[in-house]
């Protein structure tokens, strides 16, 4: 005997995933709904002391906002996380990682670095990647600028 089994993609999603991704009306991501769930932002997770942020900017033409998570505590050179925020090139910001790199930036030692790119469709594709393609650059060229030469907090 065999079943007919049949899914679909959001079957696929972890049930927590799935429920979020029901938020969300892509049948439906006009330009007055896309405002709107810009508008919500991202939602607010009170933060430890064991984690120093920095903002740091790509130069060129756009100009590319970056955040830098630096664990307290520890000295000299680290290895890196890079990320590129959730929301497909269309929503969010570089604020979304924040409780991440909170989290494990001190747990695991690393430096975390986030890009804020532009978001689509006011910036049509490949603008937003080309903006993580140059933070991405300036994270592996220039990690001396945020790595080495900050000093561990008494």
């Amino acid at each position: 005997m065999t079943s007919d089994i049949r899914s679909t993609p959001r079957d696929l999603l972890d049930p927590e995933v799935a429920e979020a991704a029901d938020l969300v009306p892509f049948d439906d991501l006009s330009a007055d709904v896309l405002g709107n769930l810009r508008s919500v932002g991202p939602i607010e997770v009170p933060l430890s002391d064991a984690v120093e942020q920095s903002e740091a900017v790509v130069p060129g033409d756009p100009e590319v906002p970056m955040r830098v998570h630096r664990p307290k505590g520890f000295d000299g050179v680290l290895p890196c996380v890079y990320s590129m925020h959730g929301g497909g090139y269309v929503i969010g910001s570089y604020a979304m990682d924040d409780p991440l790199f909170d989290e494990l930036c001190p747990e695991l030692g690393f430096v975390g670095v986030s890009v804020d790119y532009r978001l689509a469709p006011e910036t049509p594709y490949p603008g937003p990647l080309e903006d993580c393609y140059r933070g991405l650059r300036w994270a592996t060229t220039t990690p001396t600028s945020w790595a080495s030469t900050r000093t561990a907090s008494a």
